[in-house]
C-alpha cells in the first residue's frame, strides 16, 4: 500500500554537513575505549596535518581512536581531502584531461555502450539547453510530465547527470494515472507535477531517466529490490589494470539506493579474488557494528559470494584500459542475471568506504607499494608528455 499523494520532495537529499565532535562524543570515546581526550586531540592534530588531511569528525567516523591500532596503523588513514589527494597522485590532473567527460553520465555511458560494455538504458534526459542526438531530450516541466505520462517504461531509476553519492536519485516503480502520481520504491506517492518541477528547479543542467536495473536474484533475495552495487577500485599497476579492493554496498531496507550515509545501510568487504563476503559492517564511529546476518532476510553474510565474479574482474580491467592515463578508477557495478553492468565510473573514488568496511587505513603497507608503482607510471608518462610539448614548441 502506498502513502497518500504528497508534493514533498522525492529526490534523495545530500547528507547534512558533518559537525565538529561534541564534548559528549569525546567523553564517550574516552570512557569506552580508554583513550583520554588529550590523546584524542594529539592524534587528530597529527592526522589532520600533511597530505592525509583528516578532519576531526573523520577521526571519529573511521574509529581511528581504537586502542588496538598502533600509531603507524593510525597514520595509514586518510580523510576525504586526503583521499582526493591520493587519487590525484595516482591520476595527475595534467594527464587526465577527460575527467569532465567521465563525470558526464550520458556521454560516458554512451561511449561505453558503443564500445560494447553493458550499461543502463537511458530512456530520456532532461536539460534546459542541451540536446542528446537520438536520445529523448526533455527541456521543461511540460515535456517531463508528458514523458512520464505517455512514454516512460516503469520501473525507472532517475538521477542527476553529474554528481555522486546517490544524491538526487529515486527509484520510481509505477505511475498512478488516476492520481497523476509517481509511486516510489519506498512506498511514497509523489505528485507528478511537483516531481517535474523539482527536477527542473534542482537539476536544470542535466537529469537522467533510465531503465531500472534488475539485479541478480541472489542480491535481491538477500537485500531487497534496491540495487546494491559493487564498488570495484582498479589501479593501472603495470601492463594491465587490476583490482585493488572490492566492496558490496548493501542498501538499507528502507532505502531506494545504496549510498552508505543513509541510516541502516551496510558495507561488506569482499575477497577481491573470489567475490566472497569477508565481513559486513553497519554504521560508523562508536556506533559501528559488525553484523553477521542481514537484518531482514537473515542471510549470513560470510556465506555469500557475489555471482559472475570472474566477469566483474575482467570487465572492470577492460573498462579501465579505455582510460589508460588514469592510475585509479572506482567502478559501481550492478550484478544482473546476465552478468555485471557498469552503473558509473568514478575518477575520484572515495577511499573512506574501504576504511569503513575493513577497519583499516587505505595507505596500509600492502597498498602503499602499489600506490608507489602507479604514481611512478603516471610520472613517467608525464615526462614523455613534457618532452613532446617541448619539441612542439621548438617546431613552432
Amino acid at each position: 500500500m502506498t502513502e497518500a499523494v504528497t508534493p514533498t520532495m522525492a529526490l534523495l537529499e545530500a547528507p547534512s554537513k558533518p559537525k565538529p565532535p561534541t564534548a559528549k562524543l569525546i567523553e564517550d570515546v574516552a570512557r569506552k575505549f580508554g583513550i583520554s581526550p588529550l590523546r584524542q586531540f594529539r592524534e587528530m592534530m597529527r592526522l589532520c596535518a600533511g597530505w592525509r588531511a583528516m578532519d576531526f569528525h573523520e577521526y571519529y567516523t573511521n574509529q581511528v581512536y581504537r586502542p588496538e591500532l598502533n600509531l603507524a596503523e593510525k597514520m595509514t588513514y586518510v580523510g576525504e581531502k586526503g583521499s582526493a589527494r591520493l587519487n590525484r597522485r595516482l591520476s595527475p590532473l595534467q594527464i587526465t584531461g577527460l575527467r569532465a567527460f567521465v563525470r558526464d553520465k550520458v556521454m560516458y555511458g554512451t561511449l561505453m555502450a558503443t564500445l560494447g560494455f553493458p550499461v543502463p538504458t537511458v530512456q530520456a534526459v532532461f536539460s534546459k539547453d542541451r540536446s542528446y542526438g537520438k536520445l529523448r531530450s526533455l527541456h521543461d516541466v511540460e515535456e517531463i510530465e508528458a514523458f512520464l505520462l505517455n512514454d516512460a517504461r516503469y520501473p525507472l531509476f532517475v538521477k542527476p547527470e553529474e554528481g555522486s553519492g546517490s544524491v538526487g536519485s529515486a527509484l520510481i516503480v509505477a505511475l498512478d494515472r488516476e492520481q497523476r502520481a509517481l509511486v516510489l520504491a519506498n512506498g511514497k506517492s509523489i505528485d507528478l507535477r511537483a516531481f517535474a518541477i523539482e527536477v527542473e528547479t534542482r537539476y536544470e543542467e542535466g537529469f537522467l531517466f533510465q531503465d531500472a536495473v534488475q539485479q541478480h536474484s541472489m542480491m535481491s533475495d538477500v537485500a531487497g529490490q534496491a540495487v546494491g552495487s559493487i564498488r570495484v577500485v582498479t589501479v593501472f599497476d603495470g601492463d594491465t589494470p587490476s583490482c585493488l579492493y572490492a566492496l558490496w554496498k548493501v542498501p538499507s531496507p528502507s532505502a531506494m539506493s545504496d549510498n552508505y550515509w543513509q541510516p541502516g545501510s551496510m558495507l561488506a568487504e569482499l575477497d577481491k579474488m573470489s567475490g566472497q563476503v569477508l565481513q559486513c559492517r553497519r554504521g560508523s564511529g562508536p556506533d559501528q557494528e559488525i553484523i553477521e546476518r542481514h537484518p531482514v532476510s537473515e542471510a549470513v553474510f560470510t556465506e555469500l559470494r557475489i555471482p559472475h565474479w570472474d566477469e566483474v574482474l575482467r570487465m572492470t580491467a577492460e573498462a579501465h584500459r579505455v582510460l589508460p592515463k588514469f592510475g585509479v578508477i572506482g567502478w559501481d557495478i550492478a550484478i544482473t542475471p546476465e552478468g555485471p553492468l557498469i552503473i558509473e565510473c568514478n575518477a575520484n573514488p572515495h577511499h573512506m568506504l574501504y576504511q569503513l568496511a575493513t577497519g583499516k587505513g587505505i595507505h596500509n603497507p600492502d597498498f602503499a607499494e602499489v600506490f608507489d608503482r602507479v604514481a611512478a607510471r603516471a610520472d613517467a608518462y608525464w615526462q614523455v608528455c613534457k618532452r613532446k610539448i617541448k619539441a612542439e614548441r621548438k617546431r613552432s
